[in-house]
């Protein structure tokens, strides 16, 4: 089985499959991190055997994607994705049209991604999402890992994969408008199921318990597992989980 390969507002490339039974409305798009390669074959077809449409999408000003990376929240690349959906997009590859008019859109994600599912909460198009290892504060840099030390490994190990400018870079960081600790009380804690390990160095377990718990959301911890990868979702307990979530 191959992916679907289209491209959406002539800017956002993503890969996709459809599910098992056509007659499914419900929606997935999956988030990457950052950085982050673009492979989740595996996941996209995992969940597109749970009767997903599932979408795989490139963050404008990234990988094969036009546009500037951070320009505008990351979020508003879900949302156009989710407004072409019933107006009918095409496969690059063999020119045949999709068309979908999702009753139920979930948003999944992790690290960068799970910031971008948690921000995407907001709308109310969204009904649920899955947050796993989030960043949920920019302006916290307790982590192995600093803001500083994240450019540098995109700018030296991923030149051609992320354009930004400087002043976007700064806006992701110092700025609220990609920062989900400055929307804390806007946020549902039903449309929300966040995953994290305690022995997380990259983001830090306690900040992100903190903030779970002052959202009220679904929150499963591991004691290990690092900084988890969206990966995790494939794990027969861990989807489970997942499923009851977004079933209910």
């Amino acid at each position: 089985m191959f992916l679907y390969h289209t491209i959406f507002k002539n800017e956002i490339v993503a890969e996709f499959l459809p599910p098992k039974n056509l007659t499914s409305k419900k929606v997935i798009i999956l988030c990457d991190g950052l950085p982050s390669l673009p492979d989740k074959n595996k996941l996209v077809k995992f969940l597109a055997k749970q009767n997903y449409w599932v979408f795989h999408m490139r963050y404008r000003g990234t990988w094969e994607s036009n546009g500037e990376f951070l320009l505008n929240s990351p979020v508003q690349d879900v949302l156009d994705i989710i407004n072409e959906l019933p107006k009918g997009f095409i496969d690059i590859w063999d020119k045949q049209e999709f068309k979908v008019n999702p009753e139920s859109v979930f948003v999944i994600g992790a690290s960068f991604g799970g910031t971008t599912a948690l921000m995407s909460s907001l709308d109310p198009r969204i009904k649920k999402v899955v947050a796993i290892c989030p960043v949920v504060d920019w302006k916290d840099e307790s982590g192995e890992e600093s803001n500083d030390d994240l450019k540098e490994q995109i700018q030296i190990g991923y030149p051609g994969a992320y354009h930004f400018s400087e002043e976007n870079w700064n806006k992701l960081i110092n700025t609220s408008f990609f920062n989900p600790i400055d929307f804390v009380e806007r946020f549902d804690s039903a449309k929300i199921l966040s995953i994290h390990a305690k022995d997380d160095k990259i983001v830090m377990y306690q900040g992100v318990e903190n903030f779970m718990k002052k959202v009220g959301a679904n929150f499963i911890t591991r004691k290990k597992g690092g900084h988890l990868s969206s990966s995790i979702i494939m794990k027969c307990f861990t989807f489970r989980k997942i499923k009851k979530f977004l079933t209910n």
